[in-house]
């Protein structure tokens, strides 16, 4: 199937999808039990809820309910909130409590400014089975400056709790916040949302200066999948490292980091597409079985700064895109790897010949293995690789469509074929 990843198209797409309307008659079948309305403008608290004309109105109105399963809640199109709103009350696998919005035009709105409501989260999921979707959230605070990994922990402008598990996040648009999801419970679903642009009003974009920058989404536990999102401007120049943020990060030491898988999901311009932490956190904890495949990243860092240790991973079938750069950037690499066990196969890698630092770094590139990857320079095909080539791996032009205006499909005759992101019958 043809797939063109034209990223104006693709934004376009994302717009629309986010345009769609909410109503009673669901694709995914959940029949709603109870549909509580709320309306910022129209609403009153004194009302029951039940209808459009019966609206509560206010942010606390919903925080002090605890629902049920089979509940949803619709906020109005149209309609904005600040603060913070806590989604209390377990739904069940049939029967979910599901939030989003009705009427039509743009998407509820919700912001946070004050890092002191709530850490700034300006929506908080604490059940399990619940879906929260076709939202916008923007301007959410960051943690205050110099501040410990705990209370980054507790940033973002949508937070997951540890222990409210099988969470669905889909098709909310995050736009100008510090970290956009915050997810710490297991079997979370995060598929199909629009990420874009750090907080610049507050910290000049630091999630907390200088140490954080902007985070897309951020795993606290293992045990979850990230899915065809779309993830872009989450970076800062300066700071302790010359520059830092990145689409997807894996860290709180308290907590396992196994079973996560990513895939399918398009990344550009931000400060790395994945980091695992390891020695800067606050128990080393190593990783197993983390499957990060079918991506597009087209990022300013590394594809991934994998600093933990572990066992049971892979990276495969990624078209990775490193041609664009920043000034400061600490890590001018493709792959950053200390862990261990890692095999990485089927990508493509294209990289420019200003980059300074070899496609592979670290203790645990020996151990890994490597096999049935391209790589080329897009300008003179020289490539920088560090270590020897695996077994099938060839530095060759994989013949992309329009890799100027970022078609990243195979022509036909590429030497590729099979390879990267768009072109496996997975990718379909």
């Amino acid at each position: 199937m043809k797939r063109n990843i034209i990223f104006a198209g693709m934004l376009l797409l994302s717009l629309f999808l986010f345009a769609c309307g909410t109503s009673n008659e669901r694709e995914d079948g959940l029949v709603p039990i109870r549909t509580f309305y709320v309306d910022s403008e129209n609403g009153n608290d004194a009302n029951d809820g039940l209808s459009n004309r019966n609206a509560w109105q206010s942010l606390e109105k919903v925080s002090n309910m605890t629902f049920e399963p089979g509940d949803h809640i619709y906020f109005k199109r149209g309609s904005s909130y600040t603060g913070c709103v806590i989604i209390n009350g377990d739904g069940t696998e049939e029967n979910r409590i599901v939030v989003g919005a009705y009427g039509n035009g743009d998407a509820p709105s919700f912001t946070n400014p004050d890092p002191d409501n709530q850490n700034g989260n300006a929506l908080q999921v604490r059940g399990d089975y619940q879906i929260i979707e076709n939202l916008f959230f923007h301007y959410t605070a960051p943690a205050p400056r110099g501040t410990d990994f705990i209370r980054v922990w507790r940033t973002g402008a949508l937070h997951i709790g540890k222990g409210h598990d099988y969470a669905i996040i889909r098709h909310n648009e995050f736009s100008h916040v510090a970290k956009a999801i915050q997810s710490n419970g297991e079997y979370t679903l995060i598929t199909h949302n629009y990420i874009h642009d750090a907080n610049e009003r507050e910290q000049d974009g630091f999630l907390s200066h200088p140490y954080w920058g902007p985070i897309g989404i951020h795993l606290g536990i293992g045990n979850q999948e990230v899915s065809y999102n779309r993830i872009e401007n989450m970076f800062v120049e300066g700071g302790q490292w010359g520059g830092d943020g990145g689409a997807i990060e894996i860290d709180n030491g308290f907590n396992h980091k196994d079973n996560i898988h990513i895939h399918h999901n398009i990344t550009r311009h931000n400060m790395g597409f994945l980091e695992i932490s390891w020695e800067h956190d606050l128990r080393e904890r190593e990783t197993s079985n983390v499957i990060i495949e079918h991506n597009v990243s087209r990022d300013f860092q590394s594809f991934v700064l994998w600093w933990a240790y572990g066992t049971g991973s892979r990276m495969s079938h990624n078209t990775i895109i490193r041609t664009d750069s920043i000034e400061g950037m600490a890590m001018d690499t493709v792959f950053q790897i200390d862990g261990q066990d890692i095999v990485i196969s089927d990508n493509i890698v294209i990289v420019h010949d200003d980059m300074w630092g070899p496609v592979y770094v670290g203790d645990g590139v020996q151990s890994s293995t490597r096999t049935n990857n391209f790589y080329w320079d897009y300008e003179d095909g020289k490539v920088f690789i560090g270590p020897e080539l695996g077994f099938d791996e060839y530095i060759l032009d994989p013949l992309f469509v329009d890799f100027a205006n970022g078609d990243y499909e195979l022509q036909e005759g590429s030497p590729a074929i099979g390879l990267g992101a768009l072109n496996d019958e997975e990718s379909e």
